[in-house]
This record gives structure tokens, C-alpha cells and sequence, in this order.
């Protein structure tokens, strides 16, 4: 599962090979992506997009941010959305929780073309 290309990007797997516990580190991404895929597809008009485009970083603390790719982030940026991001896991679970902020022009998130 740390070579699937399908979920994850080269920059996620290498993250999660790096912790203590890489399979519960993927977990966590898992369930940021699902998040956001599901709070951004509850918005009216947003495009499909896919799990690498997606993708969660972390900041210097280590604290999960959000770089959106390709055409759902253009349509963030174009309506100002941002994206805030928390992920816990412990043991068998993991879970994360996603908060949309429209206009924002906060730092929230990250996006790459």
C-alpha cells in the first residue's frame, strides 16, 4: 500500500515511510483525502477530481496542510476557498476533520497548478 500511486503522491509515501508508524500515518492521509473529497464535492459546481490531487503536506511543527493540484485547485482559487485540515489516529482508527472557508485570503492550504 505505500506504493500505491493511485491514492497517495511520491511526497505522501515518502512522508508515511518516515514515521513511526507508516500505516497508520497512511491511514490518517486516507481519511483527510475522503474529507476533502467529500466537503469539496458538496459544493455546487466543484470539477472531479482524484485523491493525488489532493494532496496533504505538513508544515515546519509538522501540523497537515492541504496542496490542491490541477483543476479543483484553480477552482478553489478562483472562489477564494481555502482548506483547514486536521488529522488524528491512534491505534486501528483514524480520522480526520476538513473546514471550507470561502473568501478567505488566509493561508489556509496550499495550491499548486
Amino acid at each position: 500500500m505505500l506504493d500505491s500511486g493511485a491514492l497517495f503522491t511520491a511526497g505522501e509515501r515518502a512522508h508515511c515511510r518516515s514515521r513511526p508508524d507508516p500505516v497508520a500515518s497512511l491511514a490518517g492521509l486516507f481519511s483527510a483525502k475522503e474529507a476533502i473529497v467529500k466537503a469539496l464535492s458538496s459544493m455546487g459546481g466543484a470539477p472531479a477530481h482524484t485523491f493525488p490531487e489532493t494532496e496533504i503536506v505538513h508544515g515546519p511543527a509538522g501540523q497537515p496542510r492541504v496542496r490542491l493540484h490541477g483543476s479543483i485547485a484553480q477552482w478553489c482559487l478562483e472562489r477564494r476557498i481555502s482548506v483547514e485540515l486536521s488529522i488524528s489516529h491512534t491505534g486501528d482508527l483514524a480520522g480526520a476533520v476538513v473546514v471550507l472557508l470561502a473568501g478567505s485570503t488566509g493561508s489556509g492550504g496550499e495550491r499548486a497548478a
